[in-house]
Formats: C-alpha cells, structure tokens, sequence
C-alpha cells in the first residue's frame, strides 16, 4: 500500500507516509484502519502528521472522502498536520481546515516543523 502507517511519540501520533501511486481505494483502507483499529485502542487523542511530500498527483476523490473524515472525527483525533511543498496539495489542506471546522488542520513544509507541533501539544498534554 502506498501509505505507510507508524505509531510515534509512545503512541501519541500516527504518521503517515504516502508515496505514488496513491488511489481512492487506498484512502479507503487508511480510513478503515484509522476508524477501526488506531483510534479506538488510544487512550486519548491521537496527533496526525500526513506527509505528503512525494505525492504529486492526488486521487479525484481526496476532496470528498478527506473532508467527509473531518467533518465527522473519530473522538482520538487529535491535531492533523500536512507536510507538503506541493502548493496544489496545500491548498488542499487549507480546504480541509474550512470544511472541518470541528477539527484542527495545519500545513507545515517539512518533517521536522511538523514534530516541532506535535512536540509542542504532546508537551502541554494535548
């Protein structure tokens, strides 16, 4: 699958690597696997770092299936950042920060602004 999934920060944040080529389908399974088995087994809320550096060419149906996940999120879902330099993809997540205003969407441009966030709110408690 050209996402891969990995529990970080003792638990506290899944990170998400997406690689081409990325499909509908494997939305799909993320989303199954985020809804089913990551975020139900937390104890708290769980932080999203999306990195999204090597996708290019985003799946037609990212727009529908991101924002119906964000309109309606898992109660764990803690803050969810996009790692991108892709401004079509980052104008994408600013899209989905409009959508989803119950939840809690940033863009950073790289991997270590994005630990630095998660840093921060795992510091505080969040």
């Amino acid at each position: 699958m050209p996402i891969k999934v990995e529990m970080i920060r003792e638990n506290k944040v899944v990170l998400q690597t997406y690689s081409e080529p990325l499909k509908s389908t494997d939305m799909t399974i993320l989303r199954n696997q985020m809804e089913n088995v990551i975020l139900p087994s937390a104890s708290g809320k769980v932080h999203v770092i999306a990195d999204l550096r090597d996708i290019q060419n985003l799946p037609g149906t990212i727009l529908s299936s991101g924002s119906g996940m964000l309109r309606t999120p898992h109660p764990n879902t803690g803050q969810i950042i996009f790692i991108t330099s892709n401004g079509f993809v980052s104008a994408m997540a600013n899209i989905f920060a409009k959508l989803a205003p119950k939840q809690s969407v940033i863009a950073a441009r790289s991997l270590e602004e994005a630990y630095k966030e998660v840093d921060a709110l795992l510091a505080q408690g969040n």
